[in-house]
Protein backbone atom coordinates (compact mmCIF):
# COMPACT_ATOMS: atom_id res chain seq x y z
CA UNK A 1 0.00 0.00 0.00
CA UNK A 2 1.42 3.37 -1.04
CA UNK A 3 2.13 6.01 1.56
CA UNK A 4 -0.61 8.36 0.33
CA UNK A 5 -3.16 5.57 0.33
CA UNK A 6 -2.08 4.49 3.82
CA UNK A 7 -2.48 8.06 5.07
CA UNK A 8 -5.96 8.23 3.53
CA UNK A 9 -6.98 4.90 5.10
CA UNK A 10 -5.78 5.85 8.57
CA UNK A 11 -7.36 9.29 8.27
CA UNK A 12 -10.66 7.65 7.36
CA UNK A 13 -10.30 5.24 10.31
CA UNK A 14 -9.67 8.18 12.63
CA UNK A 15 -12.72 10.02 11.25
CA UNK A 16 -14.92 6.96 11.76
CA UNK A 17 -13.63 6.54 15.30
CA UNK A 18 -14.29 10.21 16.05
CA UNK A 19 -17.81 9.89 14.64
CA UNK A 20 -18.46 6.85 16.83
CA UNK A 21 -17.14 8.75 19.84
CA UNK A 22 -19.53 11.66 19.11
CA UNK A 23 -22.49 9.28 18.91
CA UNK A 24 -21.52 7.81 22.28
CA UNK A 25 -21.13 11.29 23.79
CA UNK A 26 -24.61 12.16 22.55
CA UNK A 27 -25.98 8.96 24.09
CA UNK A 28 -24.37 9.78 27.43
CA UNK A 29 -25.84 13.27 27.56
CA UNK A 30 -29.24 11.97 26.47
CA UNK A 31 -29.29 9.26 29.13
CA UNK A 32 -27.38 10.82 32.02
CA UNK A 33 -27.35 14.55 31.41
CA UNK A 34 -24.56 17.13 31.31
CA UNK A 35 -21.62 17.54 33.69
CA UNK A 36 -20.72 20.88 35.24
CA UNK A 37 -17.20 19.92 36.29
CA UNK A 38 -14.34 19.49 35.67
CA UNK A 39 -13.85 22.03 32.88
CA UNK A 40 -13.08 19.53 30.13
CA UNK A 41 -16.17 17.49 30.97
CA UNK A 42 -18.33 20.65 30.94
CA UNK A 43 -17.05 21.52 27.46
CA UNK A 44 -17.62 17.99 26.20
CA UNK A 45 -21.16 17.62 27.53
CA UNK A 46 -22.29 21.16 26.64
CA UNK A 47 -20.51 22.46 23.54
CA UNK A 48 -19.26 19.27 21.89
CA UNK A 49 -22.47 17.35 22.68
CA UNK A 50 -24.46 20.09 20.90
CA UNK A 51 -22.52 19.28 17.73
CA UNK A 52 -22.93 15.54 18.37
CA UNK A 53 -26.72 15.96 18.25
CA UNK A 54 -26.39 17.24 14.68
CA UNK A 55 -24.66 14.07 13.44
CA UNK A 56 -27.08 11.73 15.21
CA UNK A 57 -29.82 10.11 13.05
CA UNK A 58 -33.10 11.98 13.36
CA UNK A 59 -35.01 8.89 14.45
CA UNK A 60 -32.74 8.12 17.40
CA UNK A 61 -33.81 9.11 20.90
CA UNK A 62 -32.13 8.23 24.18
CA UNK A 63 -34.19 7.28 27.20
CA UNK A 64 -33.30 9.24 30.32
CA UNK A 65 -32.01 7.09 33.18
CA UNK A 66 -34.06 7.88 36.26
CA UNK A 67 -31.71 6.04 38.65
CA UNK A 68 -28.24 5.96 37.07
CA UNK A 69 -26.13 2.85 37.64
CA UNK A 70 -28.54 1.33 40.17
CA UNK A 71 -29.51 -2.33 39.94
CA UNK A 72 -26.52 -3.87 38.21
CA UNK A 73 -22.77 -4.25 38.06
CA UNK A 74 -21.94 -0.58 37.24
CA UNK A 75 -22.64 0.60 40.78
CA UNK A 76 -20.34 -2.16 42.03
CA UNK A 77 -17.62 -1.14 39.57
CA UNK A 78 -17.77 2.35 41.06
CA UNK A 79 -17.49 0.92 44.55
CA UNK A 80 -14.66 -1.43 43.60
CA UNK A 81 -12.85 1.30 41.66
CA UNK A 82 -12.92 3.63 44.65
CA UNK A 83 -11.72 0.85 46.95
CA UNK A 84 -8.97 -0.40 44.63
CA UNK A 85 -5.67 -0.64 46.48
CA UNK A 86 -3.42 -2.15 43.81
CA UNK A 87 -3.74 -3.36 40.25
CA UNK A 88 -3.17 -7.01 41.10
CA UNK A 89 -5.27 -7.10 44.25
CA UNK A 90 -7.21 -10.36 44.80
CA UNK A 91 -10.79 -9.64 43.84
CA UNK A 92 -14.00 -11.04 42.39
CA UNK A 93 -13.52 -8.69 39.42
CA UNK A 94 -10.51 -8.65 37.15
CA UNK A 95 -8.46 -5.42 37.37
CA UNK A 96 -8.48 -3.81 33.90
CA UNK A 97 -11.96 -2.32 34.03
CA UNK A 98 -11.63 -1.48 37.72
CA UNK A 99 -8.42 0.42 36.92
CA UNK A 100 -10.16 2.18 34.02
CA UNK A 101 -12.99 3.16 36.36
CA UNK A 102 -10.53 4.42 38.97
CA UNK A 103 -8.69 6.50 36.36
CA UNK A 104 -12.03 7.89 35.15
CA UNK A 105 -12.98 8.78 38.73
CA UNK A 106 -9.78 10.82 38.95
CA UNK A 107 -10.52 12.49 35.60
CA UNK A 108 -14.09 13.38 36.61
CA UNK A 109 -13.37 14.52 40.18
CA UNK A 110 -14.93 11.41 41.69
CA UNK A 111 -18.34 11.65 39.95
CA UNK A 112 -20.32 8.47 39.31
CA UNK A 113 -20.31 9.28 35.59
CA UNK A 114 -16.75 7.93 35.63
CA UNK A 115 -18.03 4.39 35.06
CA UNK A 116 -19.75 5.60 31.88
CA UNK A 117 -16.51 7.20 30.73
CA UNK A 118 -14.68 3.92 31.32
CA UNK A 119 -17.17 1.83 29.35
CA UNK A 120 -17.43 4.43 26.56
CA UNK A 121 -13.65 4.45 26.20
CA UNK A 122 -13.78 0.68 25.77
CA UNK A 123 -16.47 1.06 23.13
CA UNK A 124 -14.39 3.60 21.17
CA UNK A 125 -11.39 1.27 21.40
CA UNK A 126 -13.66 -1.42 19.95
CA UNK A 127 -14.06 0.66 16.78
CA UNK A 128 -10.30 0.83 16.36
CA UNK A 129 -10.00 -2.89 17.02
CA UNK A 130 -12.63 -3.69 14.37
CA UNK A 131 -10.67 -1.66 11.82
CA UNK A 132 -7.42 -3.45 12.64
CA UNK A 133 -8.99 -6.92 12.52
CA UNK A 134 -10.85 -6.26 9.27
CA UNK A 135 -7.70 -4.88 7.67
CA UNK A 136 -5.64 -7.86 8.85
CA UNK A 137 -8.12 -10.48 7.65
CA UNK A 138 -9.34 -8.89 4.43
CA UNK A 139 -7.85 -5.47 3.67
CA UNK A 140 -8.04 -1.76 4.51
CA UNK A 141 -11.46 -1.15 2.94
CA UNK A 142 -12.95 -4.06 4.86
CA UNK A 143 -11.40 -2.67 8.02
CA UNK A 144 -13.01 0.70 7.42
CA UNK A 145 -16.37 -0.92 6.71
CA UNK A 146 -16.20 -3.00 9.89
CA UNK A 147 -15.21 0.04 11.93
CA UNK A 148 -18.08 2.09 10.50
CA UNK A 149 -20.64 -0.60 11.30
CA UNK A 150 -19.36 -0.91 14.86
CA UNK A 151 -19.32 2.88 15.22
CA UNK A 152 -22.97 3.36 14.22
CA UNK A 153 -24.53 0.14 15.55
CA UNK A 154 -27.33 1.29 17.86
CA UNK A 155 -27.02 -1.49 20.43
CA UNK A 156 -23.29 -0.89 20.76
CA UNK A 157 -23.98 2.80 21.38
CA UNK A 158 -26.74 2.13 23.93
CA UNK A 159 -24.60 -0.23 25.98
CA UNK A 160 -21.45 1.86 25.64
CA UNK A 161 -22.33 4.52 28.22
CA UNK A 162 -24.07 2.40 30.83
CA UNK A 163 -20.94 1.47 32.76
CA UNK A 164 -20.48 -2.21 31.99
CA UNK A 165 -17.12 -3.84 31.32
CA UNK A 166 -18.41 -5.75 28.27
CA UNK A 167 -17.38 -3.00 25.84
CA UNK A 168 -13.81 -3.09 27.14
CA UNK A 169 -13.77 -6.88 27.03
CA UNK A 170 -15.09 -6.81 23.46
CA UNK A 171 -12.34 -4.40 22.46
CA UNK A 172 -9.64 -6.66 23.89
CA UNK A 173 -11.15 -9.80 22.35
CA UNK A 174 -11.08 -8.17 18.91
CA UNK A 175 -7.59 -6.77 19.50
CA UNK A 176 -6.47 -10.24 20.59
CA UNK A 177 -7.92 -11.75 17.42
CA UNK A 178 -6.02 -9.12 15.40
CA UNK A 179 -2.73 -9.73 17.21
CA UNK A 180 -3.12 -13.51 16.96
CA UNK A 181 -3.90 -13.31 13.23
CA UNK A 182 -0.75 -11.26 12.65
CA UNK A 183 1.34 -13.67 14.70
CA UNK A 184 -0.10 -16.61 12.75
CA UNK A 185 0.46 -14.94 9.40
CA UNK A 186 4.10 -13.97 9.96
CA UNK A 187 5.59 -14.76 13.37
CA UNK A 188 8.12 -12.23 14.60
CA UNK A 189 9.44 -10.99 17.91
CA UNK A 190 7.35 -7.80 17.80
CA UNK A 191 4.16 -9.63 16.90
CA UNK A 192 4.74 -12.20 19.63
CA UNK A 193 5.19 -9.42 22.19
CA UNK A 194 2.04 -7.57 21.09
CA UNK A 195 -0.03 -10.78 21.03
CA UNK A 196 1.15 -11.80 24.49
CA UNK A 197 0.44 -8.42 26.06
CA UNK A 198 -2.96 -7.93 24.41
CA UNK A 199 -4.10 -11.46 25.24
CA UNK A 200 -2.96 -10.97 28.83
CA UNK A 201 -4.98 -7.75 29.07
CA UNK A 202 -8.03 -9.54 27.64
CA UNK A 203 -7.70 -12.11 30.44
CA UNK A 204 -7.35 -9.32 33.00
CA UNK A 205 -10.63 -7.85 31.74
CA UNK A 206 -12.36 -11.19 31.93
CA UNK A 207 -10.36 -14.24 32.86
CA UNK A 208 -12.73 -16.32 30.72
CA UNK A 209 -10.65 -15.05 27.77
CA UNK A 210 -8.40 -18.02 28.51
CA UNK A 211 -11.01 -20.09 26.68
CA UNK A 212 -9.78 -18.70 23.35
CA UNK A 213 -6.27 -17.47 24.17
CA UNK A 214 -4.93 -20.90 25.11
CA UNK A 215 -6.30 -22.86 22.11
CA UNK A 216 -5.41 -20.05 19.69
CA UNK A 217 -1.78 -20.00 20.83
CA UNK A 218 -1.60 -23.79 20.62
CA UNK A 219 -3.09 -23.62 17.11
CA UNK A 220 -0.53 -21.05 15.99
CA UNK A 221 2.30 -23.07 17.48
CA UNK A 222 1.42 -26.29 15.66
CA UNK A 223 0.08 -24.81 12.41
CA UNK A 224 2.29 -24.85 9.39
CA UNK A 225 3.76 -21.70 7.92
CA UNK A 226 6.67 -20.17 6.09
CA UNK A 227 8.85 -20.19 9.18
CA UNK A 228 10.42 -23.33 10.54
CA UNK A 229 8.41 -25.24 13.12
CA UNK A 230 11.01 -24.44 15.78
CA UNK A 231 10.90 -20.70 15.12
CA UNK A 232 7.10 -20.68 15.14
CA UNK A 233 6.96 -22.62 18.41
CA UNK A 234 9.55 -20.38 20.04
CA UNK A 235 7.73 -17.18 19.11
CA UNK A 236 4.36 -18.59 20.14
CA UNK A 237 5.89 -19.69 23.43
CA UNK A 238 7.16 -16.14 23.91
CA UNK A 239 3.64 -14.79 23.41
CA UNK A 240 2.29 -17.35 25.89
CA UNK A 241 4.95 -16.48 28.47
CA UNK A 242 4.19 -12.76 28.15
CA UNK A 243 0.44 -13.39 28.46
CA UNK A 244 1.13 -15.47 31.57
CA UNK A 245 3.40 -12.74 32.94
CA UNK A 246 0.60 -10.16 32.51
CA UNK A 247 -2.12 -12.40 33.97
CA UNK A 248 -0.11 -14.47 36.45
CA UNK A 249 0.25 -11.98 39.34
CA UNK A 250 -3.54 -11.61 39.55
CA UNK A 251 -4.07 -15.37 39.67
CA UNK A 252 -1.30 -15.75 42.23
CA UNK A 253 -2.76 -13.04 44.46
CA UNK A 254 -6.20 -14.67 44.25
CA UNK A 255 -4.68 -18.07 45.08
CA UNK A 256 -2.83 -16.65 48.09
CA UNK A 257 -5.89 -14.79 49.41
CA UNK A 258 -8.64 -17.31 48.66
CA UNK A 259 -6.93 -20.57 47.73
CA UNK A 260 -8.42 -20.36 44.23
CA UNK A 261 -6.47 -18.80 41.33
CA UNK A 262 -9.72 -18.74 39.32
CA UNK A 263 -11.62 -16.96 42.08
CA UNK A 264 -12.83 -14.28 39.65
CA UNK A 265 -14.69 -16.99 37.69
CA UNK A 266 -15.66 -19.44 40.37
CA UNK A 267 -17.14 -16.84 42.71
CA UNK A 268 -19.98 -16.18 40.28
CA UNK A 269 -21.27 -19.76 40.15
CA UNK A 270 -23.15 -18.91 43.36
CA UNK A 271 -25.37 -16.54 41.35
CA UNK A 272 -26.27 -19.14 38.73
CA UNK A 273 -26.85 -21.84 41.34
CA UNK A 274 -29.13 -19.50 43.27
CA UNK A 275 -31.03 -18.68 40.05
CA UNK A 276 -31.58 -22.43 39.61
CA UNK A 277 -32.92 -22.76 43.15
CA UNK A 278 -29.77 -24.22 44.72
CA UNK A 279 -29.15 -22.62 48.11
CA UNK A 280 -26.15 -24.68 49.20
CA UNK A 281 -23.43 -22.46 50.74
CA UNK A 282 -20.75 -24.84 49.51
CA UNK A 283 -18.60 -23.05 46.88
CA UNK A 284 -18.25 -24.62 43.47
CA UNK A 285 -15.82 -24.00 40.62
CA UNK A 286 -17.08 -23.09 37.18
CA UNK A 287 -15.61 -26.31 35.81
CA UNK A 288 -17.42 -28.40 38.44
CA UNK A 289 -20.64 -26.45 37.84
CA UNK A 290 -20.68 -27.22 34.12
CA UNK A 291 -19.51 -30.79 34.64
CA UNK A 292 -22.32 -31.38 37.14
CA UNK A 293 -24.79 -30.32 34.47
CA UNK A 294 -23.25 -32.72 31.95
CA UNK A 295 -23.27 -35.57 34.44
CA UNK A 296 -26.93 -35.03 35.37
CA UNK A 297 -28.40 -34.17 31.96
CA UNK A 298 -25.81 -34.69 29.19
CA UNK A 299 -28.19 -34.26 26.26
CA UNK A 300 -29.96 -31.21 27.68
CA UNK A 301 -26.61 -29.62 28.54
CA UNK A 302 -25.31 -30.32 25.04
CA UNK A 303 -28.44 -28.71 23.62
CA UNK A 304 -28.03 -25.63 25.80
CA UNK A 305 -24.33 -25.39 24.88
CA UNK A 306 -24.97 -25.75 21.15
CA UNK A 307 -27.62 -23.03 21.27
CA UNK A 308 -25.43 -20.79 23.39
CA UNK A 309 -22.41 -21.20 21.11
CA UNK A 310 -23.78 -21.26 17.58
CA UNK A 311 -27.34 -19.91 17.58
CA UNK A 312 -28.33 -17.43 20.26
CA UNK A 313 -25.25 -15.14 20.05
CA UNK A 314 -25.72 -14.80 16.29
CA UNK A 315 -29.49 -14.38 15.99
CA UNK A 316 -29.67 -11.88 18.86
CA UNK A 317 -27.48 -9.42 16.97
CA UNK A 318 -28.06 -7.34 13.80
CA UNK A 319 -31.05 -5.36 15.08
CA UNK A 320 -29.13 -2.21 15.97
CA UNK A 321 -28.63 -1.16 12.34
CA UNK A 322 -32.34 -0.56 11.77
CA UNK A 323 -32.05 3.14 12.68
CA UNK A 324 -29.82 3.68 9.65
CA UNK A 325 -30.83 1.29 6.92
CA UNK A 326 -32.39 -2.19 6.89
CA UNK A 327 -28.90 -3.69 6.72
CA UNK A 328 -29.16 -6.21 9.52
CA UNK A 329 -30.63 -9.11 7.56
CA UNK A 330 -28.25 -8.57 4.63
CA UNK A 331 -25.18 -8.39 6.87
CA UNK A 332 -26.25 -11.44 8.86
CA UNK A 333 -26.38 -13.53 5.68
CA UNK A 334 -23.04 -12.10 4.62
CA UNK A 335 -21.63 -13.04 8.02
CA UNK A 336 -22.85 -16.63 7.63
CA UNK A 337 -21.23 -16.78 4.20
CA UNK A 338 -18.05 -15.23 5.56
CA UNK A 339 -17.84 -17.66 8.47
CA UNK A 340 -18.29 -20.54 6.03
CA UNK A 341 -15.59 -19.12 3.75
CA UNK A 342 -13.24 -18.86 6.73
CA UNK A 343 -13.05 -22.65 6.76
CA UNK A 344 -10.95 -22.53 3.59
CA UNK A 345 -8.23 -20.10 4.67
CA UNK A 346 -5.60 -20.35 7.42
CA UNK A 347 -6.39 -16.94 8.90
CA UNK A 348 -10.11 -17.63 8.62
CA UNK A 349 -9.84 -20.87 10.57
CA UNK A 350 -8.03 -19.05 13.35
CA UNK A 351 -10.79 -16.42 13.45
CA UNK A 352 -13.39 -19.21 13.69
CA UNK A 353 -11.46 -20.81 16.53
CA UNK A 354 -11.33 -17.53 18.45
CA UNK A 355 -15.02 -16.86 17.84
CA UNK A 356 -16.28 -20.27 18.93
CA UNK A 357 -13.95 -20.69 21.91
CA UNK A 358 -14.64 -17.17 23.18
CA UNK A 359 -18.35 -18.04 23.45
CA UNK A 360 -17.91 -21.29 25.39
CA UNK A 361 -17.80 -19.71 28.89
CA UNK A 362 -21.27 -18.23 28.32
CA UNK A 363 -22.79 -21.05 26.29
CA UNK A 364 -24.06 -23.07 29.25
CA UNK A 365 -25.59 -20.29 31.35
CA UNK A 366 -27.58 -18.24 28.84
CA UNK A 367 -30.82 -19.89 30.07
CA UNK A 368 -30.10 -19.26 33.77
CA UNK A 369 -31.05 -16.00 35.48
CA UNK A 370 -29.66 -13.02 33.59
CA UNK A 371 -27.06 -15.18 31.82
CA UNK A 372 -28.69 -14.57 28.46
CA UNK A 373 -28.23 -10.80 28.40
CA UNK A 374 -27.08 -9.37 25.07
CA UNK A 375 -23.89 -7.98 26.56
CA UNK A 376 -22.43 -11.38 27.44
CA UNK A 377 -21.93 -12.23 23.77
CA UNK A 378 -21.24 -8.67 22.64
CA UNK A 379 -17.63 -9.61 21.96
CA UNK A 380 -18.64 -11.97 19.13
CA UNK A 381 -20.56 -9.29 17.23
CA UNK A 382 -17.54 -7.44 15.76
CA UNK A 383 -16.11 -10.83 14.76
CA UNK A 384 -19.34 -11.58 12.89
CA UNK A 385 -19.19 -8.13 11.28
CA UNK A 386 -15.63 -8.71 10.09
CA UNK A 387 -16.74 -12.08 8.69
CA UNK A 388 -19.49 -10.25 6.77
CA UNK A 389 -16.92 -7.91 5.22
CA UNK A 390 -14.86 -10.98 4.29
CA UNK A 391 -17.79 -12.43 2.35
CA UNK A 392 -18.43 -9.13 0.57
CA UNK A 393 -14.74 -8.90 -0.38
CA UNK A 394 -14.88 -12.42 -1.82
CA UNK A 395 -18.01 -11.71 -3.88
CA UNK A 396 -16.13 -10.46 -7.01
CA UNK A 397 -14.54 -13.91 -7.33
CA UNK A 398 -17.97 -15.32 -8.15
CA UNK A 399 -17.74 -13.79 -11.64
CA UNK A 400 -14.33 -15.29 -12.39
CA UNK A 401 -14.82 -18.35 -14.51
CA UNK A 402 -11.64 -20.04 -13.33
CA UNK A 403 -12.72 -19.76 -9.69
CA UNK A 404 -16.20 -21.24 -10.17
CA UNK A 405 -15.26 -24.96 -9.87
CA UNK A 406 -13.48 -24.43 -6.54
CA UNK A 407 -16.35 -22.28 -5.26
CA UNK A 408 -18.87 -24.92 -6.31
CA UNK A 409 -16.95 -27.69 -4.55
CA UNK A 410 -16.60 -25.69 -1.38
CA UNK A 411 -20.26 -24.67 -1.47
CA UNK A 412 -21.31 -28.31 -1.70
CA UNK A 413 -19.11 -29.20 1.28
CA UNK A 414 -20.42 -26.31 3.37
CA UNK A 415 -24.05 -26.94 2.41
CA UNK A 416 -23.75 -30.63 3.25
CA UNK A 417 -22.12 -29.98 6.61
CA UNK A 418 -24.68 -27.27 7.40
CA UNK A 419 -27.56 -29.58 6.52
CA UNK A 420 -26.24 -32.35 8.78
CA UNK A 421 -25.58 -29.93 11.65
CA UNK A 422 -29.01 -28.32 11.27
CA UNK A 423 -30.78 -31.68 11.20
CA UNK A 424 -28.93 -32.81 14.33
CA UNK A 425 -29.69 -29.53 16.10
CA UNK A 426 -33.39 -29.68 15.23
CA UNK A 427 -33.57 -33.30 16.44
CA UNK A 428 -31.95 -32.59 19.81
CA UNK A 429 -35.18 -31.41 21.55
CA UNK A 430 -36.65 -34.89 21.06
CA UNK A 431 -33.84 -36.47 23.02
CA UNK A 432 -33.91 -33.69 25.61
CA UNK A 433 -37.56 -34.46 26.34
CA UNK A 434 -36.89 -38.19 26.49
CA UNK A 435 -33.96 -37.67 28.87
CA UNK A 436 -36.07 -35.51 31.18
CA UNK A 437 -38.92 -38.03 31.33
CA UNK A 438 -36.46 -40.87 31.96
CA UNK A 439 -35.01 -38.86 34.85
CA UNK A 440 -38.42 -38.51 36.48
CA UNK A 441 -39.00 -34.84 35.60
CA UNK A 442 -42.07 -33.15 34.23
CA UNK A 443 -41.35 -31.76 30.79
CA UNK A 444 -43.27 -29.72 28.23
CA UNK A 445 -43.44 -30.24 24.48
CA UNK A 446 -43.94 -26.63 23.42
CA UNK A 447 -44.74 -24.84 20.21
CA UNK A 448 -41.68 -22.90 19.12
CA UNK A 449 -38.88 -22.52 16.58
CA UNK A 450 -37.51 -26.06 17.15
CA UNK A 451 -40.78 -27.97 17.54
CA UNK A 452 -40.94 -29.63 14.11
CA UNK A 453 -39.91 -33.01 15.46
CA UNK A 454 -43.04 -32.97 17.65
CA UNK A 455 -45.59 -31.19 15.42
CA UNK A 456 -45.36 -33.11 12.18
CA UNK A 457 -48.88 -32.93 10.73
CA UNK A 458 -52.11 -31.00 11.12
CA UNK A 459 -50.63 -27.76 12.47
CA UNK A 460 -49.81 -24.28 11.24
CA UNK A 461 -46.30 -22.93 11.76
CA UNK A 462 -45.68 -21.54 15.27
CA UNK A 463 -47.16 -18.11 15.98
CA UNK A 464 -46.02 -15.83 18.82
CA UNK A 465 -48.89 -14.08 20.58
CA UNK A 466 -47.66 -11.85 23.37
CA UNK A 467 -45.43 -13.98 25.59
CA UNK A 468 -46.84 -17.29 24.35
CA UNK A 469 -45.96 -19.20 21.17
CA UNK A 470 -48.77 -21.42 19.86
CA UNK A 471 -49.77 -23.57 16.91
CA UNK A 472 -53.21 -23.76 15.32
CA UNK A 473 -54.70 -26.98 14.02
CA UNK A 474 -55.80 -26.88 10.38
CA UNK A 475 -56.86 -30.49 9.88
CA UNK A 476 -59.61 -32.56 11.55
CA UNK A 477 -56.93 -34.49 13.45
CA UNK A 478 -53.83 -32.65 14.67
CA UNK A 479 -51.08 -34.89 16.03
CA UNK A 480 -48.34 -34.20 18.56
CA UNK A 481 -45.52 -36.74 18.74
CA UNK A 482 -43.67 -37.21 22.02
CA UNK A 483 -41.02 -39.67 23.27
CA UNK A 484 -41.30 -41.98 26.26
CA UNK A 485 -38.36 -43.96 27.64
CA UNK A 486 -40.51 -46.97 28.58
CA UNK A 487 -44.05 -48.30 28.75
CA UNK A 488 -45.90 -47.16 31.83
CA UNK A 489 -48.71 -45.13 33.32
CA UNK A 490 -48.28 -41.41 32.63
CA UNK A 491 -50.29 -38.28 33.23
CA UNK A 492 -50.44 -35.61 30.55
CA UNK A 493 -51.60 -32.00 30.65
CA UNK A 494 -52.76 -30.29 27.45
CA UNK A 495 -52.73 -26.47 27.37
CA UNK A 496 -55.09 -25.39 24.60
CA UNK A 497 -57.95 -23.06 23.63
CA UNK A 498 -60.71 -23.42 21.03
CA UNK A 499 -60.69 -21.50 17.76
CA UNK A 500 -62.43 -19.05 17.74
CA UNK A 501 -61.54 -18.28 21.37
CA UNK A 502 -65.05 -17.25 22.46
CA UNK A 503 -66.58 -20.61 21.46
CA UNK A 504 -66.87 -23.85 23.40
CA UNK A 505 -66.24 -27.10 21.63
CA UNK A 506 -66.14 -30.76 22.59
CA UNK A 507 -62.93 -32.49 21.62
CA UNK A 508 -61.42 -35.95 21.77
CA UNK A 509 -57.85 -36.75 22.68
CA UNK A 510 -56.39 -40.01 21.42
CA UNK A 511 -53.13 -41.62 22.50
CA UNK A 512 -51.73 -44.01 19.93
CA UNK A 513 -55.26 -44.20 18.45
CA UNK A 514 -56.85 -45.04 21.81
CA UNK A 515 -59.48 -42.66 23.21
CA UNK A 516 -57.75 -41.06 26.19
CA UNK A 517 -60.21 -38.29 27.08
CA UNK A 518 -63.24 -36.30 26.04
CA UNK A 519 -62.91 -32.66 26.96
CA UNK A 520 -64.75 -29.41 26.35
CA UNK A 521 -62.50 -26.73 25.00
CA UNK A 522 -63.39 -23.34 26.39
CA UNK A 523 -61.75 -19.99 26.90
CA UNK A 524 -60.06 -19.38 30.24
CA UNK A 525 -59.70 -15.60 30.77
CA UNK A 526 -56.08 -14.53 31.14
CA UNK A 527 -54.56 -17.96 30.51
CA UNK A 528 -54.50 -20.90 28.15
CA UNK A 529 -56.93 -23.66 29.13
CA UNK A 530 -55.54 -26.70 30.98
CA UNK A 531 -56.77 -30.30 30.61
CA UNK A 532 -55.25 -33.21 32.52
CA UNK A 533 -55.79 -36.90 31.79
CA UNK A 534 -54.06 -40.26 32.23
CA UNK A 535 -52.40 -42.59 29.74
CA UNK A 536 -52.50 -46.20 30.95
CA UNK A 537 -49.58 -48.52 30.45
CA UNK A 538 -51.43 -50.53 27.79
CA UNK A 539 -51.56 -47.55 25.45
CA UNK A 540 -48.00 -46.25 25.77
CA UNK A 541 -44.79 -47.59 24.31
CA UNK A 542 -41.09 -46.95 24.46
CA UNK A 543 -40.10 -44.48 21.76
CA UNK A 544 -42.41 -42.42 19.55
CA UNK A 545 -45.96 -41.89 20.85
CA UNK A 546 -48.79 -39.93 19.24
CA UNK A 547 -51.30 -37.64 20.88
CA UNK A 548 -54.09 -36.68 18.48
CA UNK A 549 -56.43 -33.79 19.22
CA UNK A 550 -59.76 -33.99 17.39
CA UNK A 551 -61.88 -30.86 17.93
CA UNK A 552 -65.61 -31.13 17.37
CA UNK A 553 -67.53 -29.65 14.45
CA UNK A 554 -65.43 -27.43 12.20
CA UNK A 555 -63.63 -25.69 15.05
CA UNK A 556 -59.90 -25.82 15.51
CA UNK A 557 -57.58 -25.76 18.49
CA UNK A 558 -54.92 -23.31 19.61
CA UNK A 559 -52.20 -25.34 21.35
CA UNK A 560 -49.46 -23.98 23.59
CA UNK A 561 -47.92 -27.20 24.86
CA UNK A 562 -48.48 -30.65 26.25
CA UNK A 563 -46.82 -31.49 29.53
CA UNK A 564 -45.71 -35.03 30.31
CA UNK A 565 -45.62 -35.87 34.01
CA UNK A 566 -43.28 -38.52 35.46
CA UNK A 567 -44.21 -42.17 35.20
CA UNK A 568 -46.27 -43.19 38.21
CA UNK A 569 -44.11 -45.20 40.68
CA UNK A 570 -46.59 -48.07 40.82
CA UNK A 571 -46.23 -48.44 37.05
CA UNK A 572 -42.43 -48.40 37.11
CA UNK A 573 -42.39 -51.17 39.73
CA UNK A 574 -44.26 -53.59 37.48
Amino acid sequence: MSRNRAIAVYAAAAAITLYGALLRLDAFVGKYGVLDHPAWARVMTHQVAAFARIVRPAGVRWQKEAKPYVGGDPINYLKFGREMTSFYQPHVREPVFLAATRASLWALDGQDAAVSLASAAGSVLMIVAAFLLGAALVGPLAGLAAALIVAIEYDFIVWSVDGWRDDTFTAFVVLSAWALLRLHERPSFGRAVSAGIVCGLACLTRITALSFVVPALIWIGVAGGRQSRRERVELTALAAVLAAAVLGPFMISCAMATGDPFFAIDYHTSYYRFAEGVTSPQPMSARAYVWQKFAARPIATLDVGATGTFVRPFVSKWNGLRVWLPLGAFLSWCALAGLAACLFSAKGRLLLLVTVCSLLPYAFTWNVGAGGEWRFTMHAYPLYIVAATYAIALAPRLVRRQALPAIARRSIVVAGAAAVATAAYLALPWFVVREAVASGDSVSVEAGPRDHVFFRSGWTPPVTEGTVTVRYSHEPRAIVHFPLPAKGDYDVVVRADPVPPDAESPAMILCNRQLAARITLGRTPGRVGSYKFSLPREWTKSGDNELAIVPGAALGVRLWHIRILPMRPSSAAR
